[in-house]
């Protein structure tokens, strides 16, 4: 589905697949944290910050490539796609 494609197939390059860092089910690897289940406005908050630089960290210094080119509609797809998983 549309819901699913950035996080499962990166949207031909507009950004990184989630399971990539986050683990195979999106369950989190290491200092990694899960992302499936979470809640969406959680996860949009988190998402926006990153794109925003509201947030510091090496973590987050990870993750500012990956959301830089997302919409917030894209987020919005991202974050409902993930509430539907089970955590």
């Amino acid at each position: 589905s549309d819901l699913e494609a950035l996080v499962k197939f990166g949207g031909d390059g507009k950004t990184v697949q989630c399971a990539v860092c986050h683990g195979a089910e999106l369950k989190g690897l290491g200092s990694i944290p899960a992302i499936a289940g979470r809640s969406p406005s959680y996860m949009m908050r988190q998402l926006y910050d990153l794109k925003h630089g509201a947030r510091a960290g090496v973590s987050s210094v990870l993750m500012k490539e990956v959301v830089a080119r997302l919409s917030e509609d894209d987020m919005m797809a991202i974050t409902a796609y993930l509430a539907t998983l089970t955590p």
